[in-house]
């Protein structure tokens, strides 16, 4: 079986756009659980990469400037 494509994309776009991949991650994530497809473990890791930049975009300017 093939990966889901939207796991990778998610990935991805985690590093880049992260909200972009925390919403692609959890579509693919629910897909991958839904249908027994392979790539669970990579929408996993682009909402866990994800929310980690983005609490690191938004949390240092927060802290730095407080």
């Amino acid at each position: 079986m093939r990966v889901n494509g939207l796991s990778i994309a998610a990935l991805i776009c985690a590093f880049l756009i992260p909200p972009f991949g925390i919403l692609m991650g959890h579509i693919a994530w629910s897909q991958c659980r839904r249908e027994h497809r392979p790539g669970a473990g990579l929408a996993l890791a682009a909402m866990i990469v994800g929310y980690t930049v983005l609490l690191v975009v938004c949390g240092l300017p927060i802290i730095y400037y407080a």
